[in-house]
């Protein structure tokens, strides 16, 4: 079954004026680690993501990536989605006013779970925020 996803696009502004402070953050395993998943493993382009510590609440997932530009974005596609358009991106911008970062966010899920999409983005905002004072 081929199901087509909303496409959400979600900014968030950070404290940083230099998109090389952010790269690490959203693009190595480490930097993914301290705010996006419990444990993310990164060969070449694969990624591995695991949130969770004990066997019976552990999940894993698998994505590939598509587009990296070094400091600038990197996206990627869940292994198995079957929306042959949906991806997860994470891409910085300058904003006009302020000079300041913006992490912009693009993510797809079904029309019903959009709500929960970004209230995922809100919570992991705020744990990157704690993480790294961003």
């Amino acid at each position: 079954m081929n199901t087509k996803k909303k496409r959400i696009i979600l900014e968030y502004e950070l404290n940083a004026t230099s998109p090389s402070i952010i790269w690490p953050v959203i693009s190595e395993a480490s930097g993914l680690e301290r705010w996006f998943a419990d444990e993310v493993e990164r060969r070449g382009s694969s990624l591995k993501f695991t949130w969770g510590t004990s066997y019976m609440n552990k999940d894993e997932r698998n994505a590939t990536i598509v587009k990296e530009q070094k400091e600038k974005l990197i996206r990627f596609k869940w292994d198995g989605d079957e929306d042959p358009e949906a991806y997860c991106e994470m891409k910085i911008e300058i904003g006009e006013i302020t000079n300041d970062c913006v992490l912009v966010i693009t993510d797809f899920a079904e029309a019903d779970d959009l709500d929960s999409l970004r209230e995922l983005w809100d919570d992991n905002m705020e744990s990157l925020h704690q993480a790294t004072g961003l």
